[in-house]
């Protein structure tokens, strides 16, 4: 059988009817009882939890969790009565059920663990088409804040830059209209050719627009600031890479710096 199930009943037989027909929504301990094969797809912090409570029922199962983040140390509870764990992680950012089914196949997935649930989790990467990683458990903490960078961080930084345009005068709608073009090609080149991506006044090394870049966003949040800031420190090292002169590296990180110190104008 096929199975969904929630701490909210609701939210079990949403998931159920979006699966499709046949699906039933059940309660936690009524999975447990009834399937041999369960996918842990909560929160990294209630994974444990929900272990914890499936642990009660379930005998020489298999189980996976796909947090990013986490080994197979928080399967513990089910893995110690006979139970087979691992961690399957899509590298994929999934904001809607819908954008699932687009997305997932195709895609990078994490394994993390041995034995019957990792064969189980390769299966399902096979069966989508997908690539795997193999992350050791003690590594996942790294692997995932790459993640977090690459996905999370990015909106983060495109919210910021709408807010940036809001300051000069560009409707939201309108702003990410305009950046679409300028995000999707500094991607790609990010993606495709790496050793030639970087433009800007960084890498040219242009103290003057950077000092102006400044002025303009004192009168944003200063997690605007910072965050300009942040990305400049780390972009001067790109551009060493890709041929800055290391006597204009230095100039530009001395003005960064002055502006995290309040001295621009000193």
């Amino acid at each position: 059988m096929v199975a969904v199930a929630s701490r909210k009943p609701s939210r079990a037989r949403n998931a159920a009817a979006f699966i499709g027909s046949g699906v039933q929504a059940l309660t936690y301990a009524e999975l447990a009882s009834k399937v041999e094969s369960i996918l842990i797809a909560v929160s990294d912090d209630s994974i444990a939890d929900v272990a914890t409570t499936l642990a009660l029922d379930l005998r020489k199962g298999t189980v996976l969790h796909t947090s990013g983040i986490h080994g197979t140390d928080v399967l513990a509870p089910l893995t110690e009565k006979g139970n087979s764990g691992a961690g399957l992680h899509p590298l994929q950012t999934i904001a809607t059920p819908e954008q699932g089914l687009e997305k997932l196949p195709g895609s990078t997935f994490s394994i993390a663990g041995s034995g019957r649930a990792a064969g189980w989790a390769e299966q399902i990467v096979n069966l989508l088409e997908g690539e795997i990683l193999s992350i050791d458990s003690d590594q996942k903490p790294t692997y995932h804040a790459a993640a977090v960078m690459a996905s999370n961080y990015v909106v983060s930084l495109i919210d910021a830059a709408v807010q940036v345009m809001g300051a000069a005068g560009v409707e939201p709608e309108a702003a990410r209209r305009a950046l679409a073009p300028l995000i999707g090609a500094s991607v790609e080149n990010a993606l495709g050719q790496p050793a030639e991506a970087l433009t800007g006044p960084i890498r040219r090394g242009d103290l003057q627009t950077l000092e102006l870049h400044l002025q303009g966003l004192a009168s944003l949040p200063p997690s605007i600031d910072q965050l300009y800031r942040s990305l400049g420190m780390h972009t001067v090292q790109v551009a060493l890479e890709q041929g800055l002169e290391s006597a204009d590296a230095g100039q530009v990180e001395h003005l960064l710096r002055k502006a995290e110190t309040g001295g621009q104008n000193q």
